[in-house]
């Protein structure tokens, strides 16, 4: 059996949704890690403390990595509980790094191909999931700029592992729901974070379909969105360390992956 195909099958062993790989040449290329060092600092919820480093140090991944392993979980909107953050963390991303632990682990073990593990931030040496998802064939970049998978939609969370052995990508895919959709999201959205075309876009270009399609997104008022989720979780919770429910608007009218059925009435 090709070892690419056993690690996958080892990954959704272990609890994976999705799994697949992508090759460490295309992430390199791929436009966010592109296009990253041009969109000045920023240090909102969800991003490293001590975000600003060199140019130099952004993307030091080891030499010896030549693959991703990328895989997937399922984040239903019936298990909200799954990124509700309590102050060490969320119980779905508690998940994603166990099976990374333990398919690491199978697969030096197992296979004898070392792996190495990635920090979730990308200024500590991580990847861009999205970007390495659809490299990997999991899906497209939609017009929410979320990663929009056939099977889940936007509604799926995302953990890397490199891999020291060039195996062959699984993507990308041919897979695009919202030529002909309706951009709920961007019409449910209370910040209108996906309003108008970002800045930054505006004045790069490129004609990837990452990370944002056409650059409308403004990651700064989504930040304001869960400024607001913080602060009302704080108000109605008494614990030294409120737990904190983030808005998840635009995943959850999106309609890849469910019935359009369940759209009626949604907004």
């Amino acid at each position: 059996m090709a070892i690419g195909k056993r690690i996958i099958e080892i990954a959704m062993e272990n609890g994976a949704t999705l799994a697949g790989i992508a090759s460490m040449e295309a992430i390199k290329v791929s436009a966010s890690h592109k296009i990253y060092i041009k969109m000045g600092d920023y240090s909102g919820i969800g991003t490293a403390k001590d975000h600003a480093l060199p140019d130099n140090q952004l993307f030091t991944w080891p030499d010896s990595a030549r693959s991703l392993l990328v895989i997937g979980l399922s984040h239903p909107e019936d298990k909200p509980e799954l990124d509700w953050w309590d102050g060490r963390g969320t119980p779905g991303n508690r998940i994603l790094i166990d099976i990374i632990k333990r398919t690491s682990q199978q697969i030096e073990t197992n296979l004898k191909v070392n792996t190495s593990k990635l920090h979730y931030f990308i200024e500590k040496g991580g990847v861009f999931l999205k970007d390495a998802a659809v490299l990997a064939g999991f899906g497209c970049i939609g017009r929410n700029n979320m990663l929009i998978t056939p099977s889940y939609g936007p509604r799926i969370r995302l953990r890397a592992l490199l891999i020291d052995a060039e195996l062959p990508p699984t993507g990308p895919i041919a897979f695009d729901p919202c030529a002909d959709c309706k951009v709920y999201c961007r019409r449910v959205c209370p910040e209108k974070a996906m309003g108008e075309k970002a800045a930054i876009f505006k004045s790069i270009e490129f004609s990837d379909f990452l990370p944002g399609r056409d650059g409308t997104y403004n990651r700064e008022l989504c930040n304001v969105r869960m400024e607001k989720d913080v602060a009302e979780s704080s108000k109605n919770n008494s614990d030294k360390q409120p737990t904190i429910k983030y808005c998840r608007k635009c995943e959850f009218i999106c309609p890849a992956g469910k019935s359009r059925k369940s759209m009626i009435g949604a907004i």
